[in-house]
């Protein structure tokens, strides 16, 4: 089976085929397909599950999953948080509340762990809908619910607008040196850098989604795969016109890459797995308590060495699976009747956040079954130290400080 219409068939060429596009910025330097995740879903197709399976057991005190930090009401946003990103030993959120946050972990899991705040808020202006850090080059990026994107550089201290989407920007992600933005609008836009300019460029004519409003993005190989609210659409990285779209009943919340293959998950609590070419492999309809999806994190168990797929529902649950068996580990509520917004791995000792609709920050740590089980070896182990500006500096245009020059360069 491969994309068009109702799971098979060939390639659906039919509509929303994108207006052309000048030289395409990823055609001089293709890059490699993402790589592989712990070897998720090798070996042959996987079928559905059976109708009873459920979503496990309900971890809770004594199990494996510690609670190790619960931000106290009376700090953070004030509502919803949107999105959350690392950048180099800190963690940024944005919500609602039109604030991006920049928080420092203090002490370990078994002894005082909790999140300070390292600066003041930063007011944006526009409720903050999705974040995007790129290491190499040291740029933020702050995708706004009015369409624009505030981009920071930590080294030097600058920063960028970058602007041209009509609606909320849902999703962000670079590949190839080239920042790829998807829009409420129904458009994904190109930005290249241009020195000359000394700023970002919004490159050719956004790409007309098929599929409607862009809820999420991932590069799979030589494709960007798009989910919108009515399909996921792939589109080609040589040509940047869109190859066909897999038409879906319910719109789609989450795109995650594992070892070579496209996890989907759905409004409705589905989840499917896809080949590179567009073929279902997997699939998992609602079931049990799991009937919605509203965030999804990939991320592997310190003890077991699993890859874990975490999917964020409505009303504050979680549910933990095994790939490549897909067999729930177990589910746990964060904050009751919040429902899950992001979900966030740490990559350091089992640890992730979670964030919720009421504005609740979290964060949680594999382990051990039993009363203060944390992962073997990691008990007391200080979180790795922030390489940003020390914390406690006043008010700033820029997150990282300095008196914020109104432009920067993006090097990679």
């Amino acid at each position: 089976m491969s994309w068009g219409g109702n799971g098979g068939g060939s390639w659906n060429q039919g509509g929303g085929s994108a207006a052309p596009v000048v030289r395409n910025p990823f055609a001089a330097a293709p890059a490699a397909a993402v790589g592989p995740a712990g070897g998720v879903l090798v070996g042959g197709p996987v079928r559905g599950l059976p109708d009873e399976a459920a979503t496990g057991p309900t971890l809770g005190y004594g199990s494996e999953l510690q609670r190790v930090y619960n931000m106290p009401v009376n700090m953070g946003h004030n509502g919803c948080v949107s999105c959350m990103v690392m950048a180099d030993g800190k963690v940024y959120s944005g919500g609602r509340d039109e604030n991006l946050f920049v928080w420092q972990a203090q002490g370990s899991a078994g002894a005082g762990f909790q999140l300070i705040q390292d600066c003041a808020p930063i007011h944006l202006g526009s409720s903050v809908t999705a974040l995007l850090y790129e290491p190499s080059s040291k740029w933020l990026f702050c995708g706004l619910w009015s369409g624009e994107i505030r981009a920071f550089c930590k080294d030097p201290v600058r920063e960028d607008r970058l602007q041209g989407h009509r609606r909320s920007v849902a999703c962000l992600l670079v590949h190839s040196s080239v920042v790829i933005s998807g829009s409420n609008d129904g458009t994904v836009r190109l930005w290249t850098f241009d020195p000359a300019a000394g700023r970002f460029q919004c490159h050719g004519q956004p790409l007309n989604n098929p599929s409607g409003p862009v809820n999420c993005m991932r590069v799979l190989g030589e494709a960007l795969w798009v989910g919108g609210n009515t399909g996921i659409t792939c589109f080609d990285l040589a040509s940047l016109q869109p190859k066909g779209t897999l038409p879906a009943e319910h719109p789609v919340t989450g795109l995650i890459e594992c070892s070579g293959y496209m996890a989907a998950t759905f409004r409705d609590g589905s989840v499917k797995i896809y080949d590179p070419a567009g073929s279902p492999i997997f699939q998992r309809p609602p079931m049990g308590e799991h009937t919605s999806n509203t965030a999804v994190e990939l991320m592997m168990h310190p003890l077991t060495n699993k890859a874990m797929l975490l999917c964020g529902q409505q009303l504050g649950y979680v549910t933990a699976y095994d790939l490549p068996e897909f067999k729930p580990r177990g589910s746990f509520c964060c904050k009751d009747r919040s429902d899950i917004k992001v979900i966030l791995d740490t990559k350091n000792a089992g640890m992730f956040l979670t964030a919720g609709f009421h504005g609740d920050i979290m964060v949680w740590q594999w382990g051990a079954p039993g009363p203060g089980g944390v992962a073997g070896g990691q008990a007391g182990a200080p979180v790795a130290a922030s390489p940003f500006a020390p914390a406690g500096q006043g008010v700033a245009a820029s997150p990282f400080g300095g008196a914020g020059q109104q432009v920067g360069g993006m090097m990679m």
